[in-house]
């Protein structure tokens, strides 16, 4: 009797964690707390799309598991911008833990590509042109918006930036790539100055901005000229290095 009790108790627990590990009907994107580096989570039921995966200090690997089901070890698609090894150092930590179906670059993606699966789809803005391998600089690094389409007409927009530049922000603005406001903006280049431009703020007019940057950096980032930028235009400001990781569902 003592054994059935506990054999009961266990499959009451284990139906439990099943349960509480279900995945959201919501789409999800958390922007990961992984130091001085870049790595963001698309959640969609059980569809995943990570784009870029941290530098190689193991933080990466642990915002997906602290954000996706313990049985879940599979991502659908992973993106990297660009070579920076704040971008996709934790790769190989990352492919060792989960199967990756699709994996996309500079060197496979260029200008009005898109990424897409039921009411999730990444377009992309820049680079212009698919880059030779070892050339995929934060000029050439992959930049897109990022939508969720509802069936009731609702959803939301983010610019994933990578790490691009001014100069690449002002060719989308006066190329008139960039032409709609977004919900989110995820600040280029960890909020380096020469990112976040004016003409970039005027066109997207985002509610938000997310700056994924490590504690007391040695680069200063983020930079006071973001910082007073995205305040005097009223952008609500979000920091990994101050918020851990950040999860936005909804606006």
């Amino acid at each position: 009797m003592k054994y059935r009790l506990i054999l009961f108790l266990s499959l009451i627990i284990l139906v439990i964690l099943f349960w509480l590990t279900l995945p959201s009907k919501k789409v999800e994107v958390v922007f990961c707390d992984v130091g001085q580096g870049d790595a963001a989570l698309v959640i969609y039921k059980s569809w995943q799309m990570m784009i870029d995966v941290g530098p190689n200090n193991k933080k990466g690997l642990k915002c997906l598991e602290n954000n996706l089901p313990f049985w879940d070890k599979k991502l659908e698609v992973v993106l990297l911008t660009h070579g920076d090894s704040d971008h996709v150092g934790g790769l190989e930590d990352v492919s060792k833990f989960y199967k990756i179906e699709q994996m996309f670059s500079s060197e496979n993606l260029n200008q009005y590509d898109v990424i897409k699966t039921d009411w999730i789809s990444f377009e992309v803005v820049n680079p212009a042109k698919k880059v030779e391998k070892g050339n995929d600089n934060n000029e050439n690094s992959v930049a897109g918006i990022l939508t969720h389409s509802e069936s009731s007409g609702q959803g939301w927009s983010i610019f994933m930036s990578g790490d691009i530049t001014a100069d690449v922000e002002r060719r989308l603005v006066w190329q008139k790539i960039l032409t709609e406001e977004v919900d989110v903006l995820k600040v280029s280049h960890h909020g380096s100055k020469d990112g976040t431009t004016d003409e970039l703020l005027e066109i997207l007019k985002p509610k938000m901005a997310v700056i994924s940057v490590g504690v007391k950096n040695k680069y200063g980032h983020p930079t006071k000229e973001v910082l007073d930028r995205l305040t005097k235009k009223g952008i609500e400001i979000l920091r990994t290095d101050l918020e851990g990781d950040i999860i936005v569902n909804s606006f």
